[in-house]
C-alpha cells in the first residue's frame, strides 16, 4: 500500500469504527439491548459504520491491498481505541500494553515499506 490515499483512507475508516464504538459503549451504560435499539443516537453509529464501508471501496478502488489494509486498520483501530478509552472512558493501560502499541506503530511503519 504505497499509494498515500490508501493510507489516508485506512485510518479514516479506523476512525469511523473506533468512535460508532464509542458512542456505542457511551449509549449502552445501564440500558438494555432493546433500549440500546430505540436509542437515536444508534441511528449515528450506523451511519458512521456506513461511512467505513465507503471508505473501504475508495481502497479497494485505488488498489489498495487487503492483506496491508486488514492489518493497518487493525493498528489504527487499537491505537485508536486506547486513546479514547484513556481520555474519554478514563481507563488504564500497563507498561506492557504500552510497549505494544509502540510496537503497532513501528510495525505499521515497516508494512508500508517496500
Amino acid at each position: 500500500m504505497t499509494n498515500p490515499i490508501n493510507f489516508i483512507l485506512v485510518f479514516l475508516s479506523a476512525v469511523t469504527i473506533i468512535i460508532a464504538d464509542s458512542f456505542i459503549k457511551q449509549i449502552s451504560a445501564g440500558q438494555s439491548f432493546v433500549g440500546i435499539l430505540k436509542n437515536p443516537w444508534v441511528a449515528l453509529v450506523y451511519g458512521l459504520y456506513l461511512i467505513q464501508i465507503f471508505f473501504a471501496i475508495l481502497i479497494f478502488i485505488f488498489e489498495g491491498e487487503l492483506a496491508i489494509y486488514s492489518n493497518l486498520f487493525i493498528i489504527f483501530y487499537g491505537i485508536l481505541g486506547v486513546c479514547i478509552g484513556l481520555i474519554f472512558f478514563k481507563e488504564h493501560i500497563s507498561v506492557v500494553q504500552m510497549i505494544g502499541i509502540g510496537l503497532g506503530l513501528i510495525g505499521a511503519f515497516l508494512m508500508n515499506l517496500k
